[in-house]
């Protein structure tokens, strides 16, 4: 019977298993991922996430008309040498299916480049510091498997990430700069200057780093609460946004102090690069760092907030910008290239 009705059934498109191997390879991932005690694990996760987003986009393409392979100007596909067709990489379908302005592919992008440096030593380390982007890699790859292919090939009921428990207990920030201080001085540069080449509004999307604020649920409790509900933040009333973004606000001070962030007034950066830096270093430099490396909006922008928090906040009791040690920091690193430093004083707004 099983065989006849095998018979009877149109054969699969080819589309389907490539994305049927997709499917393996994210499903092996996460299980890598989460396996107790097993080394290289980020690692691990890299590589087949890597591979499930590249037969994702290969079945995408494949579904719709487009074309996954590397063609010759006659329009035929190229072998490599062992004879196999030659595949166009992760990294060009992923600028062809995706906009510059999707955060997605950001996230794409920063795992590529995290994978050719990682430093075996320090792995656990460095997965505590991108944790919010290896979810939210895999969220967006879940995201993307419904939008292109429908509910039916969803996988959302089995891959589960473990919470990283250190991120929500009351030492919180003690633990993220104790992480940081553990990860290699080239893998901070490297996901710090990454950082810095994102706009705010794709940096600060959960699409490309995913952070939560965990509130405990304290009401009656009812046969169909679960432990733990999501909400979308695109979900929310303007009274109960109102209410999140004043619940940050009390966590992010309590967590996070002004003393912690090492905030600075822009004339007491300019002080400390200038201390640090053999060319000369004014208020009109920074004024140009800050507009060159985009890491706050203009002084009459209507959202004052929509900075990047890593080197600069806005303080809205205070009507002022404050800066972090990290932008010092940054500023020194970066502005030590000649090339650099002649760029960012030749920069004009566009």
């Amino acid at each position: 019977m099983h065989s006849l009705w095998a018979e009877l059934m149109p054969p699969r498109p080819h589309w389907w298993h490539v994305l049927q191997s997709s499917k393996n390879e994210a499903r092996l991932a996460v299980d890598l991922y989460n396996r107790s005690g097993n080394e290289r694990q980020l690692e691990a996760f890299i590589v087949h996430m890597g591979m499930a987003w590249l037969k994702i986009l290969q079945a995408h393409a494949e579904k719709n008309g487009g074309d996954p392979y590397f063609r010759n100007i006659r329009g035929h596909r190229i072998r490599h040498e062992d004879g196999g067709w030659k595949f166009k990489p992760l990294h060009t379908l992923m600028n062809e299916y995706f906009l510059d302005t999707d955060p997605r592919k950001a996230n794409i992008d920063f795992f590529i480049g995290l994978r050719n440096i990682i430093e075996h030593r320090y792995e656990k380390n460095t997965a505590a510091l991108v944790a919010g982007r290896t979810q939210a890699y895999l969220l967006n790859y879940e995201k993307s498997l419904m939008e292109w292919f429908g509910q039916e090939e969803a996988m959302g009921s089995e891959l589960r990430f473990p919470l990283f428990i250190s991120s929500i207990t009351e030492d919180a920030a003690e633990a993220v700069k104790a992480v940081r201080a553990q990860v290699p001085k080239g893998i901070l540069e490297w996901v710090q200057d990454y950082d810095a080449g994102l706009e705010p509004v794709i940096s600060n999307d959960q699409q490309f780093d995913f952070r939560i604020y965990l509130i405990p649920y304290t009401g009656p409790r009812t046969e169909a609460d679960a432990v733990m509900t999501f909400v979308k933040p695109e979900e929310l009333t303007d009274d109960q946004r109102a209410v999140m973004d004043q619940v940050q606000t009390i966590i992010r001070e309590k967590k996070v102090p002004v003393a912690d962030l090492g905030s600075l007034r822009a004339g007491q950066v300019v002080e400390e690069v200038a201390r640090d830096l053999t060319n000369p270093f004014t208020m009109h430099h920074h004024t140009q760092a800050w507009k060159y490396f985009k890491v706050r909006p203009p002084t009459n922008a209507d959202n004052k907030h929509n900075t990047k928090s890593d080197f600069c906040r806005y303080n809205a009791a205070f009507e002022q910008y404050v800066y972090t040690k990290a932008w010092v920091s940054y500023l020194v690193r970066k502005l030590s290239d000649q090339s650099i430093y002649d760029a960012v004083l030749a920069f004009r707004d566009s």
